[in-house]
């Protein structure tokens, strides 16, 4: 089985409305889906989260990939940018309530045949079992690789000193509403904690490393990659997975914790993608091993 990897597609950076046309997908992506290989795109599309600020303008682009480029397959996560209420249409459109937003998105794409946006749950295909959640920062990076307190006023580098890093410095708290990250950081590995046994390839928006070395360089000596990265050796170590797919840090990154290979390829801003032309899908390949895994029933 071949597997195209991308995240952070960012939709509506590059596509201005909902009256979109195949051809204009197919002038953005084609590159990015056939740019180093000579044959068709993989059997399988995985999008690690942060598809785009309109569900609707998302799930037509989503169906025009699928048609195109002939996916059989189009696995998602979600990305903190797919909770944004990015205007008052949409604050007032959900209710104040970006778990609203949410659960439309994941409903718009799990409605289609062959798609899938994974929750806590495990998906097989073909005999290689998938899992993921939308993952969150939990802001452990900060206290395990900074000083326990802030040189400036001398204060304790404690939840609230990270919250108040996070009020300051980051679009999250401006645009998610209805919502407080460090509880969602805690709920989300509780379904980590339910399929990290049993997955050949699991799913994050979050890199699951704390490990500087494994995060952008350019920004790996500052605090606010503690809302770029999660605690999740745990489930790296103990876990099953072959793969482990993120994205959220907008910088081409792969590592190996043990038997686990952690995979990021971001397509980015239009600035940061040449509107495209400096992105490429990551293929990988994998092949079905002699699992004991056992789906739960929904």
């Amino acid at each position: 089985m071949t597997i195209d990897i991308l995240s952070d597609i960012h939709l509506d950076f590059y596509f201005k409305s909902d009256m979109i046309e195949e051809e204009d997908v197919e002038s953005l992506f084609s590159h990015i889906f056939t740019m180093k290989y000579t044959t068709s795109p993989a059997d399988i599309l995985i999008i690690a989260g942060d598809i785009g600020h309109d569900n609707q303008q998302n799930i037509l682009v989503l169906k025009i990939i699928q048609k195109l480029f002939k996916y059989k397959h189009i696995i998602c996560v979600l990305g903190n940018h797919d909770y944004y209420l990015v205007d008052s249409s949409s604050r007032c459109n959900y209710e104040y309530k970006s778990l609203n937003r949410v659960t439309e998105m994941r409903t718009l794409i799990n409605d289609v045949e062959g798609m899938y946006c994974l929750d806590g749950n495990i998906i097989e295909i073909d005999g290689i079992y998938f899992g993921g959640c939308d993952s969150w920062y939990d802001g452990e990076y900060i206290t395990k690789n900074f000083s326990d307190t802030c040189s400036m006023w001398n204060v304790p580098k404690d939840s609230y000193y990270i919250d108040q890093l996070w009020q300051n410095n980051l679009n999250d708290s401006n645009y998610i509403e209805d919502f407080y990250w460090q509880k969602t950081a805690t709920s989300e590995k509780k379904k980590l904690d339910k399929i990290y046994k049993n997955v050949d390839v699991m799913i994050t928006h979050v890199n699951p490393s704390l490990n500087p070395d494994h995060t952008f360089e350019l920004y790996s000596e500052s605090e606010l990659t503690g809302f770029f990265t999660f605690n999740g050796e745990k489930y790296i170590r103990e876990g099953s997975m072959k793969y482990w797919i993120f994205g959220h840090t907008h910088n081409e990154t792969e590592y190996e914790i043990e038997n686990t290979h952690c995979i990021a390829n971001p397509m980015g801003y239009p600035g940061e993608s040449g509107n495209g032309q400096y992105v490429a899908t990551r293929r990988i390949e994998i092949f079905p091993q002699k699992n004991t895994f056992s789906l739960e029933k929904e």
